[in-house]
Formats: C-alpha cells, sequence, structure tokens
C-alpha cells in the first residue's frame, strides 16, 4: 500500500512539474543568431515581431570549436540559426557536420554573397584561401544580406510576412543612407578600386577606396562585440567606424 501510495506521489509529481510555466532560463529562441552585427540586422527585420536570440556574444565565444551543451540546447531548440559561415562559426559548422537537424535549420548568409579572399600579405595579387567573412561592413551586402534574411524570416512567421516585409523596406532604405553618410564622411568619391589594399578593414577599405592601409580602432571595432548587442548596434557600430576611419585619414594625411 505506501509503495501504490509512493508511485502515484511521484507521478503527480512529475505531472505537476510538467504544468509549471517556462522559466526565461529555460525559454527557447525561435530564431537565433550568431554573431552581434548579424544579430543586430535580424533585429531589425523582426522589429515588432519577435526578438531573436544571440549566440555569441563575445569573440572568445566565438572562437571555441565546440559548443556548450547549453549553446547546444539552444540551437536545438530554434527553429531557424542564422549564422554566418564555417569559416566564421566553426563551432557551429562542426555541429552542422553531424547533426542534419541543424543543416536543415540553418541559414548560411555568406553562402549567396562575393566574399573578398584575404590578400596575402607577400604579393597584393595573390589572395590566400581564408576569406573575410565580415561582409556586413559594405553597405551594399549588407543590403543583399537583408534581402536573403528577410523573407526566410517570413516563412518562420508566417502571420507577420506584411510587418516582416515593410521592416525589410524601412532597413534597406536606411542603409543606403549609411552608405551615402559613410561616403560624405570619409570624402570618397563615387565607384571602387581595381585592386583590394592589404587592409585591416577589407569591406570597408574596397567600397570606399580608401588609401588608409590600417586603422587598429576601426580594425577592433567592426564585428560588434565591443557593445551592447541589439538592433541598435549595426548602425552605431557603422558610425563608429567611420568616425574611427576619419581619424585616421588624418594621421596618414599628415604621416603621423
Amino acid at each position: 500500500m505506501k509503495s501504490a501510495i509512493s508511485k502515484l506521489a511521484s507521478l503527480l509529481g512529475l505531472a505537476f512539474l510538467s504544468a509549471l510555466p517556462v522559466t526565461p532560463a529555460d525559454a527557447s529562441d525561435k530564431v537565433l543568431v550568431s554573431t552581434p552585427a548579424i544579430h543586430s540586422i535580424v533585429a531589425l527585420l523582426l522589429e515588432g515581431v519577435d526578438e531573436p536570440g544571440l549566440l555569441f556574444a563575445s569573440r572568445d565565444a566565438l572562437a571555441v570549436d565546440e559548443l556548450s551543451p547549453a549553446d547546444r540546447a539552444r540551437v536545438d531548440a530554434a527553429e531557424m540559426v542564422v549564422w554566418v559561415g564555417a569559416e566564421y562559426e566553426p563551432a557551429l559548422a562542426r555541429l552542422r557536420s553531424i547533426d542534419p537537424n541543424t543543416t536543415l535549420k540553418g541559414l548560411t548568409v555568406s553562402s549567396t554573397l562575393p566574399l573578398f579572399s584575404m590578400p596575402d600579405p607577400a604579393t597584393e595579387d595573390r589572395p590566400l584561401a581564408a576569406h573575410d567573412m565580415r561582409f556586413w561592413l559594405d553597405p551594399k551586402l549588407a543590403k543583399m544580406a537583408v534581402a536573403r534574411i528577410a523573407p526566410n524570416l517570413a516563412r518562420i512567421y508566417p502571420e507577420e510576412m506584411d510587418r516582416i516585409l515593410d521592416n525589410e523596406i524601412a532597413l534597406k532604405k536606411k542603409i543606403a543612407e549609411s552608405e551615402a553618410s559613410l561616403r560624405q564622411t570619409l570624402e570618397a568619391t563615387p565607384g571602387v578600386p581595381l585592386h583590394v589594399p592589404q587592409s585591416d578593414v577589407l569591406y570597408l577599405a574596397w567600397r570606399y577606396n580608401l588609401a588608409v592601409p590600417t586603422c587598429p580602432k576601426a580594425a577592433a571595432s567592426q564585428e560588434g562585440f565591443d557593445r551592447p548587442a541589439g538592433k541598435d548596434l549595426y548602425f552605431a557600430m557603422m558610425a563608429t567606424l567611420a568616425a574611427e576611419l576619419k581619424t585616421c585619414q588624418a594621421g596618414h594625411k599628415t604621416g603621423s
């Protein structure tokens, strides 16, 4: 009799636990984004719809070869995982190679973009096998990424399709305005150079034909890990980069 009562109590206890509301720590993200810059773009596309989760909040977290159990659980729970590509997020690439479900739900943004190969330090005309994955620094490539991401988000949120597509239109317009502002700030003439300079801000140097080969402060800011994550990050990051590059330009002209 005691055994039966104990068993019944255990079953009731399990039922009670399963009926408890999910706490924020256990809540899953419907859309999970790998890194801050892309997370900001997705957050702008989902404004008024939902808030995407951010998987890698620091450069150290991004550099790991294998996801933690907690991050693996977040990936498993998400309906879509937006990431840059295998060269940028090795832990996600490793997971995709062993888990078909991750591959099916993943949106690899860089796969349809014309990425730059990193220049060989020995000669400007001989590219390395590695690519510069930070395509979002070029506003035109950022707009291409937005056009790729938006319809996939509408598939996840079909009832919010109109809102997402309106957000896409607004975001593309804002990126175009940012591009024009960057060109004015950096005093860049229309057009781009034939040769990509050996620069630590490769996409910006190419898009705006910058004579500055290196700019350490700008280089340290181009991934967005140095500021709070969220929808405001992308344009704040680009404005900071423009200011830092302007300072480097001034120093380059004076030879300091």
